[in-house]
């Protein structure tokens, strides 16, 4: 089983969120896919959702199924980086940022956010 992971940096009415969840199924649901379990938690600018699915995917699959449910589209790219660079744990869902101030970064070309460099500690 895979657990997706979703950052959703907004906070919509309620009415939406329903609608939105809904969709979220009927777009798993055209892959094959079930939801066994779908849970979500309040941040400070959206929500995150973890939905664990009746199947196992692939990081690749993964990523491109959470960018189709509608992940935070540079979560997506620094996820894909990550899994260019090999890191195993690249699927992270943060409440907070965990970067120094003083840490790199650079400026996503499409969106504007701010994105810390990861460095490879093995290179």
């Amino acid at each position: 089983m895979t657990v997706l992971k979703l950052d959703i940096d907004l906070k919509p009415p309620d009415k939406w969120i329903k609608e939105w969840e809904k969709t979220r199924k009927i777009i798993l649901n055209s892959y094959n896919i079930k939801i066994l379990r779908m849970a979500s938690y309040e941040t400070e600018k959206g929500i995150h959702y973890f939905i664990e699915i009746d199947r196992d995917l692939s990081a690749e699959e993964t990523n491109m199924m959470q960018f189709l449910l509608g992940d935070d589209h540079t979560r997506v790219k620094i996820n894909q980086w990550r899994l260019e660079r090999g890191i195993e744990h690249w699927n992270k869902l943060f409440d907070r940022k965990i970067w120094r101030k003083e840490q790199e970064t650079i400026t996503c070309w499409y969106c504007g956010n701010i994105i810390p460099l990861i460095v490879n500690k093995d290179s």
